[in-house]
Formats: structure tokens, sequence, C-alpha cells
């Protein structure tokens, strides 16, 4: 266990996507649901992780476990923002930990053992498609997880000592940095390739 990663996965169902206009709210919240399981999946196949954290409001932790996906640490939503609700999930750690947004469904368990193992001194992150979001912030040990999401959190973390990491190979990452938040992104992720939870909801529309 103390060789591992804990990745901690924040979710929100309460104020799900609402910049998805084209999807009615009951789809919203679906589809929220659906690419916070992809993430959780693909953190669970991912051989560098020991254990995968849910932080949540009480819909998420309900949704998440009717789904029937292979046990996570839960810790309820403090209810104080997305950075608090990281730091609440991180807090007892035994090795090093990383926040991983629960809109990014294409990442692979491949991706994700990619970005933590550019992490070998101080913290890293992934941005975003867009270059000024923040999708993951990974550190060695808690004390150094230093969570700044929010509006251009890139250039937060930057500023606040966190590398970025680059891509090994063109477009290796790509999955990985595509967060949904709006209906052009979801095209985009469409393009990238889905999880099979996304896909199913979608498919479904």
């Amino acid at each position: 266990m103390h060789g591992g990663w804990r990745i901690v996965v924040p979710l929100r169902l309460s104020d799900a996507k609402t910049r998805l206009s084209a999807h009615a709210a009951p789809r919203r919240r679906d589809l929220a649901v659906a690419m916070a399981l992809d993430v959780l999946s693909a953190a669970q196949a991912c051989p560098a992780v020991a254990e995968v954290a849910l932080v949540a409001d009480g819909p998420g932790i309900d949704a998440v476990q009717a789904a029937g996906i292979p046990p996570v640490l839960v810790e309820m939503d403090p209810g104080a923002g997305l950075n608090a609700a990281i730091l609440a999930g991180a807090t007892g750690a035994p090795g090093p930990v990383a926040a991983l947004l629960a809109d990014v469904p294409c990442t692979t368990p491949e991706a994700i053992a990619t970005a933590l193992a550019s992490c070998m001194a101080g913290p890293v992150i992934v941005s975003d498609a867009e270059g000024i979001g923040t999708t993951m912030l990974a550190a060695r040990g808690v004390r150094d997880l230093h969570p700044h999401f929010g509006a251009r959190s890139r250039a937060a973390h930057i500023a606040a000592g966190a590398t970025e990491v680059a891509d090994p190979s063109p477009g290796a990452l790509a999955g990985l940095r595509r967060d949904v938040d709006s209906e052009v992104a979801l095209w985009d992720a469409r393009r990238l390739g889905l999880g099979a939870f996304t896909r199913a909801v979608l498919a479904h529309s």
C-alpha cells in the first residue's frame, strides 16, 4: 500500500454540468455520474494506484455505489468547495496522492500511469486541453498536495510550485486532458473516445 498512489476523485451532483445545455437536468446528472464512473474505473485499473477515494455529496455517493463498481474509499464532501473536498480525500494517504477530476471520461489507466510516473520530486499537474485549467494534480505526499482548482488553475498551480507534465508522445495524454464541461468539449470527447459508462448514457440520449 505504501508504495502505491491514492487517487482522489471529487464529485458534486448538486450542480452537475449546467453548461451542457442541450441535455435536460436529469440527463446532465446521469452524464456526470457516468463520467465519474469512467474516471474511477480507469484509476482503479491503473497498476500504479493502490487506492481510489471518492469525495462526493450524498447523491453522488449513492449514484456511484448503485452502479456496483469495485469498492473505493468514500468520503463525504465537506461542502467547502472543490479544493477542500480534494484535501478531505487526501488526508491520511500513506504514500503519494493525486487529485483527478471526475469529468475526464476519455482517460485511460495508461494515461494516468504516465502522468503519475512524471511525479518524481515536487508536485506535477496535467493541464486541460485548452491549457487554462487542470485535470490532475499529483504529489509525493499529502503535505505537498496544494490544490488550486478553479478559474485559471493551471497558472495557479504552477505559481504554487507545480511542474506541468509533458506528453511523452503527441496526444499521449489527450484523453486525460479532455475535461467535459460544455457541448463543444463533449463533442471533442466523443472524437477522442469515451469510456463505457459515458458511451452508454449518450447512446440513450
